[in-house]
């Protein structure tokens, strides 16, 4: 990918998600330090940019200027107001994380930019993220493929149709609240029935963590596969399952990833 302009990658916004990004680019040797800027608001973030070793900005008409690829980083609700202030800006080519905001309105406000739209999730943190994109039809080939392995450095990542990107959010962009609240739930009844809170979350901890190890060594295995090998008949966990079964469990997650999409999509108007 080749480009004149000073930074390979310049940041606006740099909450929990794109400081892991930005870090991850480098602890992958993907980037060097030198070729990332950013400019964030807080002033308190923009210290914790120079300890890094990233080079901070004066604004985010600066960065999208002086980068090749520019990540946009923000909340929802700030990314008018910041689209807004790059109106006008020389901009290569914006990747935006923003969930909800499509591509066609980030063209329409920026003048036909070329746009990568990055769907990543919270476990990018330590490199182990899965991450969903698309892109414009004016976005080129390098730079996507650019971006594409940048995210795939830092965990998993696939092309998925834009119409289906907020689908994602309740594939893996919403997921770790969801394992972390049915982990919280179970938490709280084995503690309540005595099992020291330390101990049970130790052994609940590493057995989620080694039920999707087993999953990944396996991707094609059907998942009821999963469920039958440890599901003995007349045993003990066929009676939990069967008790999710008749609560309704199935129907209780898509309730939820209804409201989530619904929200993701509301979050683009």
């Amino acid at each position: 990918m080749r480009t004149s302009r000073k930074y390979t990658l310049g940041f606006i916004g740099l909450g929990h998600m794109g400081l892991a990004i930005a870090r991850g680019a480098v602890l992958k040797e993907y980037l060097e330090r030198w070729k990332i800027c950013v400019y964030d608001p807080s002033p308190e973030v923009r210290k914790k940019c120079r300890t890094d070793g990233f080079t901070v900005l004066k604004s985010e008409k600066e960065v999208a200027e002086e980068s090749h690829l520019t990540l946009l980083a923000v909340t929802p609700q700030d990314c008018d107001a910041v689209l807004e202030k790059l109106k006008g800006a020389r901009i290569e080519c914006l990747v935006s994380i923003v969930t909800g905001v499509s591509i066609k309105h980030l063209q329409e406000v920026l003048d036909n930019v070329p746009v990568i739209r990055v769907m990543p999730n919270t476990p990018l943190q330590i490199n182990q993220g899965s991450t969903a994109m698309c892109r414009s039809e004016n976005c080129r080939a390098d730079e996507y493929d650019f971006v594409f392995q940048l995210f795939n450095a830092m965990g998993i990542t696939r092309t998925v149709p834009e119409d289906k990107i907020n689908v994602t959010v309740s594939v893996h962009g919403s997921i770790p609240a969801y394992v972390y609240y049915f982990t919280q739930c179970i938490l709280d009844d084995v503690v309540a029935r005595g099992l020291d809170e330390r101990t049970a979350r130790a052994l609940l901890v590493q057995t989620i963590i080694g039920a999707g190890e087993l999953m990944a060594q396996d991707i094609n295995r059907p998942l009821q596969d999963f469920i039958d090998e440890v599901c003995s008949k007349g045993g003990t966990t066929i009676e939990a399952i069967d008790a999710f079964k008749e609560g309704n469990l199935r129907g209780l997650v898509k309730t939820a990833n209804d409201r989530c999409i619904d929200r993701a999509e509301e979050l683009g108007e």
